[in-house]
């Protein structure tokens, strides 16, 4: 006899019509979970301050599944952006001033992210359906790490069991992440903040294995008793349905890269390895497409633009929806895979990796010694370089000219598995619900 499902209380900030990788990983949750007896109510922002939307993930939404939408206090995010990028100037300026003193004024008082704005009308909503209708455990991803702070809440008000699904790692987001203050003050009262939803968290989970050993530290020193897993991002097989298994016959190398061009996914090693490849071997640079489709901050396409003089055919795209994004990873020669070499790199792992495996497409990684390097080297299909072998790169270009690999990989990919992965949520979720 099948019993009941068991709900879960599934905060995400962000949602469709929102798009960005961190969607599709509560999107994926919410898709498979009711398979493995878990019905979950999603708690999203209803007017989030993001970035991109994207068409395609709000058609995967089960119009079984409740969605509640609560309203955001935040400023849009355009102003959020105009107010980070104001900078200091040598010349006094009343504007100016004005628009730095909000800019640190904002900064110091909306922590650990403005998105902390949500959580009063957040917590309202959350409060009335859990009273209304009884849930079994409360399930929260961020960043924004704000979401972790509604989380304890509910868990002191409700007494559920809590997970906390750490997208990125929250100290690491602080030396990254365009939106955190860096003050001592600042980083200090974030440790605390941590350490609080640590200890009332019952299970936390990372997206690498290296992350979670270091929550497991940061728990143990916070005095927390939640258990630690590591679940990856990964793909969905229903959305590689028809799409073609191998690119068309061409004289040309077509390189692509999806996602977004910033600190942490710099792009300069493969532009260096053009520029030089453009001076030693023009006529193979021509043959060259660069494809780049996802955000990119002014001083990656400043980068990209050195490109522009060159006969290397560089071809930009903005943000896509999903599908298209995919469809345009299906037709790549070489799929592009960045990493900087940044202090605590070593523990990210691209969200994009699982697809492009997937996909069964040669992928050029460049990034440092790390878990993202592991995964790929575990790929018969994959040349790894650091960010600092401008030649190997080229070279491997040149290669990849006279050699088209094809992708014969017994790897299996299972564990990336998207329903899977739902199954492993959960079994944790089943754990802590004991």
């Amino acid at each position: 006899m099948a019993c009941d499902p068991r709900r879960l209380l599934l905060i995400s900030y962000a949602y469709p019509p929102v798009g960005g990788g961190g969607v599709q990983r509560s999107v994926k949750f919410a898709k498979y979970l009711p398979q493995y007896q878990w019905r979950p109510t999603v708690l999203t922002a209803a007017d989030p301050s993001v970035p991109v939307r994207d068409s395609d993930l709000s058609m995967e939404l089960d119009p079984e599944t409740t969605v509640l939408r609560a309203r955001t206090f935040e400023p849009s995010y355009r102003t959020k952006q105009k107010l980070i990028a104001t900078q200091p100037s040598s010349s006094f300026s009343p504007k100016q001033w004005i628009r730095q003193s909000a800019r640190k004024a904002a900064m110091a008082l909306l922590q650990p992210d403005p998105q902390v704005l949500w959580n009063p009308s957040a917590s309202r909503l959350a409060t009335r359906t859990l009273r209304g209708i009884p849930h079994d455990a409360v399930y929260v991803t961020g960043p924004p790490f704000s979401s972790f702070l509604l989380g304890r809440t509910l868990k002191r008000r409700f007494g559920l069991p809590l997970v906390l699904d750490f997208r990125d790692e929250w100290l690491l987001a602080i030396r990254h992440f365009e939106n955190h203050q860096r003050s001592v003050i600042a980083i200090r009262r974030q440790r605390k903040m941590l350490d609080k939803v640590l200890r009332a968290a019952d299970a936390v989970v990372a997206t690498t294995q290296s992350s979670a050993n270091e929550l497991a530290r940061q728990i143990d020193a916070s005095g927390g008793q939640a258990s630690v897993h590591c679940i990856y991002n990964g793909y969905d097989q229903d959305d590689l349905t028809g799409l073609p298994s191998a690119p068309p016959i061409s004289e040309r190398l077509r390189i692509v890269y999806t996602g977004t061009l910033w600190k942490l996914t710099d792009i300069s090693p493969i532009v260096d390895a053009l520029l030089r490849l453009s001076t030693t071997d023009p006529d193979s640079a021509a043959r060259i497409d660069l494809i780049i489709a996802g955000r990119r901050t002014p001083h990656q396409d400043a980068i990209v633009g050195k490109l522009d003089p060159t006969r290397v055919n560089v071809q930009r795209h903005d943000y896509l929806p999903h599908g298209k994004s995919l469809e345009l990873a299906a037709s790549a020669d070489v799929l592009l895979l960045l990493l900087a070499d940044e202090p605590g790199a070593e523990r990210v792992v691209p969200a994009k990796l699982f697809e492009y495996l997937a996909l069964k497409r040669p992928i050029l990684a460049v990034c440092g010694d790390g878990e993202t390097a592991s995964l790929v080297g575990q790929h018969r299909h994959t040349f790894r370089f650091s960010p600092t072998q401008t030649d190997g790169i080229a070279g491997c270009l040149i290669k990849l000219f006279d050699q088209r690999p094809s992708v014969v990989d017994g790897t299996c990919l299972d564990q990336f598995s998207r329903r899977r992965q739902a199954g492993q949520l959960a079994g944790i979720m089943d754990s802590v619900c004991r």
